[in-house]
């Protein structure tokens, strides 16, 4: 069953890594050619910069079309993997904006 899900795609790692996946790379080219003298690196030790954090939150709204994708072409189990994803990445969030 478990390679079954991987082959057809239909598995929740499936779903986990891309969803953790495309934003990272989202991010990447909205600070390389919106903003050239920040890199990732630099808002991971300065995570208070809010200009910047603000409009990389966008990024997570990458996942939605991924998402309805994996819906449409009913693999449940892949799109409660991206749902997963996007929840990692506002738990983050949110421990950046009150413990950070």
């Amino acid at each position: 069953m478990y390679k079954e899900g991987i082959k057809h795609f239909n598995h929740i790692a499936i779903g986990l890594v891309i969803g953790l996946i495309i934003p990272l790379i989202t991010m990447h080219f909205i600070l390389k050619y919106n903003t050239p003298n920040f890199t990732l690196l630099y808002l991971i030790e300065n995570p208070m910069f809010s200009p910047v954090l603000n409009n990389l939150k966008g990024c997570l709204f990458v996942n939605l079309p991924i998402f309805f994708v994996f819906y449409l072409l009913k693999k449940d189990k892949s799109a409660r993997g991206v749902v997963f994803a996007t929840l990692v990445y506002g738990a983050f969030y949110l421990y950046y904006m009150f413990f950070m």
